[in-house]
């Protein structure tokens, strides 16, 4: 699949337990952390990893565009 010019969401939930799950509803791919920052760095390291070991392009993390959408408790929250 070409995602060259596509967007990519991260979608970022906080569980009962205090972490917080990010997750790429495109490819499938989803981290989890005790902070959202940390969550959604994880995931943008194996969103390049995906690219990298599924299409063997190098892309640099300026080259993805990616929205983040969070969520608590089942509200959407845009930022």
């Amino acid at each position: 699949m070409d995602y060259s010019n596509s967007y990519l969401d991260i979608e970022i939930y906080r569980g009962d337990d205090a972490i917080f799950v990010a997750r790429c509803p495109q490819l499938g791919l989803f981290c989890h952390a005790p902070t959202q920052e940390e969550a959604v760095s994880k995931l943008k390291k194996d969103i390049i990893k995906y690219f990298v070991d599924s299409e063997g392009v190098s892309r640099s993390r300026e080259e993805l565009e990616l929205s983040e959408k969070y969520y608590s408790t089942g509200n959407i929250q845009m930022h």
